[in-house]
């Protein structure tokens, strides 16, 4: 809105006042009715300023918490399985915590908060990515990298820095879209590589569900979002843990103390629902995974795998060397790799749907219809 030089304003106000004085000598009763409607001018006003200082501060301004109440998610919980193999017993924890924080959404909390752990590529950050595709059709996964937030001036890019300084009028990485969009999943991938003061200023969000902007001053509502705080630290004790404790509340606990002496402050663990391990595949289940890639990758160029053999699915098995410190992160390249000679030939073949399997002299993927 453009702004008025003080002269001008006064010189408007001076105007106004010389032609109501005009009209009054013409018109005497015109100053009651001038004046009661100013009083109302003034009243409205004072209203419209209340209500957005409210929509400022109250959540449920912000969120639609009838809406969050009303989500079943434990509806996609097998499609969530079909598409992160392996750890179907996470898959039911954190479809389960979150349906619950949906159930009893309200102001001032968060529906779930977890932390995963385990080796690189065994599907944390692709979990997080299936939830909020189930979650939130409409909003995509908000993804903060915490290795870029190693020093405690970082907390600005988290929430914001102040007005005056640069990049103020962008807002935080983490409260901007959220105050665009409230209703999110949120990632911290690595998090164990973000500066303390950093972590510290996480302590009031996952609490209340709820911060401040440094940049617009404006409140930022978090109780419509599910937090994903990913890890590769203290697998080996999480392992143990699993193995020997079935009880999830006991587990969750001990989960705690063993991430407590990784370096993760207590105050902070417990203000997570859960804390989750996510370990390596075995080959079974990296077979169903690469299906998966194998499907993806040739979705993309508009063609259906009917069939893979089994001896493709080895094959890709066995190229991929890097699995023990990878996981199956690599696994997707190498499908590609093996396979998109083929595609190649089944798009000069005009073919839509097809069927995979490996020529045992050459080594090569084979398509027929």
């Amino acid at each position: 809105m453009m702004k008025l030089h003080p002269f001008f304003m006064v010189m408007i106000v001076l105007g106004i006042v010389t032609g109501m004085y005009s009209v009054y000598t013409i018109f005497p009763p015109s100053m009651p009715l001038l004046f009661v409607g100013s009083l109302i001018g003034l009243f409205v006003r004072i209203n419209q300023v209340l209500l957005e200082k409210r929509k400022q501060t109250d959540a449920g301004a912000a969120v639609d918490f009838a809406r969050l109440r009303a989500i079943d998610l434990k509806c996609y919980a097998g499609w969530i399985k079909e598409n992160v193999r392996g750890h179907d017993e996470v898959v039911d924890r954190v479809v389960s915590r979150i349906q619950q924080g949906l159930a009893v959404a309200a102001p001032g909390q968060v529906p779930g908060a977890f932390m995963l752990s385990g080796p690189t590529g065994t599907g944390k950050t692709f979990l997080a990515e299936i939830v909020a595709r189930a979650l939130y059709k409409e909003s995509e996964l908000l993804l903060l990298r915490m290795n870029q937030y190693k020093s405690p001036q970082d907390v600005f890019t988290l929430i914001g820095p102040p007005p005056g300084y640069q990049g103020y009028e962008i807002g935080g990485a983490l409260t901007r879209p959220v105050l665009e969009n409230p209703y999110r999943v949120i990632l911290l991938d690595e998090f164990e590589k973000a500066h303390i003061d950093v972590q510290h200023c996480l302590y009031n969000i996952l609490d209340r569900g709820q911060c401040r902007e440094k940049s617009s001053g404006r409140t930022v509502h978090f109780s419509a979002c599910v937090f994903f705080a990913t890890c590769n630290c203290g697998v080996d004790a999480l392992r143990a843990i699993w193995k020997k404790t079935e009880d999830p509340a006991l587990r969750n606990g001990r989960a705690r103390e063993a991430m407590a002496r990784e370096g993760f402050e207590r105050p902070l663990l417990a203000r997570f629902s859960d804390i989750l391990v996510m370990d390596q595949l075995d080959p079974v289940e990296i077979a169903e995974v690469a299906c998966l890639q194998i499907a993806k990758h040739w979705r993309q160029y508009g063609i259906e795998v009917a069939y893979t053999s089994p001896e493709v699915l080895i094959e890709a098995i066995r190229r991929n060397v890097e699995f023990q410190d990878y996981g199956v992160r690599q696994l997707a390249n190498l499908i590609r790799e093996i396979t998109t000679p083929s595609i190649e030939e089944a798009r000069r073949l005009g073919a839509t749907r097809v069927r995979l399997s490996l020529d045992e002299k050459t080594g090569q993927v084979t398509v027929t219809r």
